[in-house]
């Protein structure tokens, strides 16, 4: 409304010919359009559909999970490192269900190749779990090279084993390091073209928890930290990554299949804009029931219209007491147990012990009629 009463007030000192030089727009994400007075014939208002820069089948997904707000939530697991379904695997094999969606990492996308240990560009594992029913998930722990250039590693820092690559790179188009970050999100962007052509929508959470330690509340302490590069110079350049990644992406490479999955903090000053974002997430670890509910109200009052979601956790409260409680999240997923699902055929495989979500978890959360599992789920294509 205060944007409306701006532009009102702003036409009818064009009929009154006052000293109007210029027409300023401020948009929600705190940019501003500017237009000369003198240019403007006319203003007027559009309905846009909602979501309508997303392919059918993304558009699909996201409203069956705007549907489901307070109805349903849904389970997901993280492939153990990488490439695969191992932790799905684990929860089907001790309670006789698959969780509704599987997460794939490309954190070692840089050795990907044909006859290699890793192959991203197969597509028979996130096919196979698809053509099953499961919603396709994937983020990508993006390494650079480490500072004594013998390794690869994604946490920032001088140390011989840390990166010094910056995100404020992406300020400078002609340097070599934004090519490299733009040959890497290419190479990224080549894999995901193939659930575009299988009209696979894919949750697309990248460039996660960037600002670490940042807090707005104390912002010069020593806390003042990032996990990973793309949060190391704050959140100007990391929004600015962010919003390369997705022109890039979308309107270079047409992935609309895309839903942009966004891990949120304390901050707004880090959130690219609704625009390039559809789903407001947190990682929570360790947290209990009043924590998380701090942050479920903290997103609904700072991202109104959004859908939230747990896009990792580990040792939190069971979902029966999150519903109990209020907290209609669309989707919660576990991180992995290396120790346990590493070796699908090992003997710690059998075990119902995990290090972030038990199968005494999983049963409480299979027992309650909101949890979505893999079977429940209807087709988006």
């Amino acid at each position: 409304m205060k944007n409306i009463i701006t532009i009102l007030f702003a036409l009818t000192a064009l009929t009154m010919k006052a000293q109007v030089q210029n027409m300023v727009v401020h948009k929600a994400d705190g940019r501003t359009v500017c237009f000369e007075v003198e240019t403007v014939d006319s203003v007027g208002f559009e309905t846009i559909p909602k979501w309508s820069n997303r392919s059918q089948e993304a558009q699909n997904l996201l409203a069956y999970l705007e549907e489901n707000v307070g109805q349903k939530i849904l389970t997901g697991t993280h492939a153990c490192v990488n490439y695969n379904v191992n932790e799905a695997r684990w929860v089907y094999k001790h309670t006789g269900k698959y969780p509704a969606i599987n997460t794939f990492d490309f954190i070692h996308d840089i050795y990907s190749s044909a006859n290699g240990w890793i192959n991203y560009a197969s597509n028979t594992i996130w096919q196979n779990w698809s053509r099953a029913g499961g919603i396709v998930s994937a983020m990508w722990h993006w390494n650079m090279l480490t500072n004594d250039s013998t390794d690869w590693t994604c946490t920032p820092g001088t140390a011989p084993g840390q990166t010094g690559f910056r995100p404020s790179f992406i300020f400078s188009p002609n340097s070599e390091e934004y090519k490299t970050m733009i040959d890497r999100i290419d190479q990224v962007a080549g894999w995901l073209k193939a659930t575009k052509s299988a009209k696979t929508p894919v949750l697309w959470r990248p460039l996660h928890e960037a600002q670490g330690n940042w807090t707005e509340a104390n912002p010069g302490t020593d806390w003042h930290k990032a996990w990973f590069w793309w949060g190391n110079d704050g959140p100007e350049a990391f929004v600015e990554l962010w919003r390369v990644m997705y022109e890039r992406m979308v309107n270079h490479h047409g992935l609309t299949n895309l839903i942009w999955v966004f891990n949120a903090g304390d901050s707004k000053r880090w959130y690219p804009g609704d625009e390039y974002v559809d789903i407001v997430a947190y990682d929570f670890y360790n947290k209990n029931l009043s924590e998380m509910h701090y942050w479920y109200d903290y997103f609904h009052e700072a991202y109104p219209g959004k859908l939230y979601a747990i896009s990792e956790f580990g040792n939190i409260p069971k979902v029966s007491e999150l519903w109990a409680d209020g907290q209609h999240w669309s989707f919660l997923i576990p991180w992995y147990d290396y120790e346990r699902t590493n070796k699908t055929s090992g003997e710690a495989f059998g075990s119902t012990d995990h290090g972030n979500a038990n199968i005494e978890w999983w049963n409480d959360a299979l027992e309650q009629e909101c949890v979505v599992t893999r079977d429940e789920l209807p087709s988006f294509k």
